[in-house]
């Protein structure tokens, strides 16, 4: 069964349903661009409860050490969806000692292979369409010319109306933000029982 990942969660309500109804990962977005963008304070009260079965990921965007510390304690996983290299990767690694998500970027065959030099350092990978929220995906074909022996998740534009057609590529886990909103930034209850019933049925 593949793990599902609700990115962009702002509000407690949403959070309890997705729990409910067998979500795998909650993301939490610091990007001052983003409408589903997060203070440390209100991270803190979101991330409170959650259990220890569901992991709790912070999605950062070039982030300094500064930051980090300040909403490190609340999260289990680190999602990184900037320019972080190798070497950064290690750094937040031995740092903060948390499970690291590298986001790539794919707009063609050559974009997604920029996964090999990222592979060996992080704990799971994510394949996203390079608008990051904005709803926009890549072609998923793209995936089966691919050797990945990392798990990976699958972004870009996912919801309800074509979860199954992503599934047949059998990836570890799916990442979906705005195909669950009601309005923008707003997670909808009944959009997100429709969607974890649906993928965990």
């Amino acid at each position: 069964m593949p793990k599902v990942k609700i990115c962009g969660m702002t509000e407690k309500e949403t959070i309890q349903t997705a729990i409910e109804h067998k979500v795998d990962y909650l993301g939490f977005v610091f990007y001052a661009k983003s409408p589903r963008n997060l203070t440390p304070d209100q991270a803190r009260e979101l991330t409170k409860n959650i259990p220890p079965h569901v992991k709790r990921v912070a999605v950062l965007v070039n982030a300094k050490d500064e930051f980090i510390e300040q909403i490190k304690d609340y999260f289990d996983c680190f999602q990184l969806h900037g320019h972080e290299d190798v070497k950064r990767i290690r750094e937040l690694k031995q740092k903060f000692n948390k499970e690291i998500i590298k986001a790539i970027k794919v707009t063609d065959e050559r974009s997604a292979k920029t996964y090999t030099q990222f592979e060996d350092e992080v704990d799971m990978l994510l394949f996203d369409s390079p608008a990051m929220e904005n709803t926009a995906k890549f072609d998923w074909n793209i995936l089966t010319k691919l050797k990945i022996k990392k798990p990976y998740l699958v972004a870009g534009s996912i919801s309800i109306d074509n979860v199954d057609e992503v599934l047949k590529y059998n990836p570890y886990g799916i990442d979906v933000s705005a195909g669950l909103e009601s309005n923008l930034g707003v997670k909808s209850k009944t959009k997100i029982i429709e969607f974890l019933d649906k993928v965990k049925a």
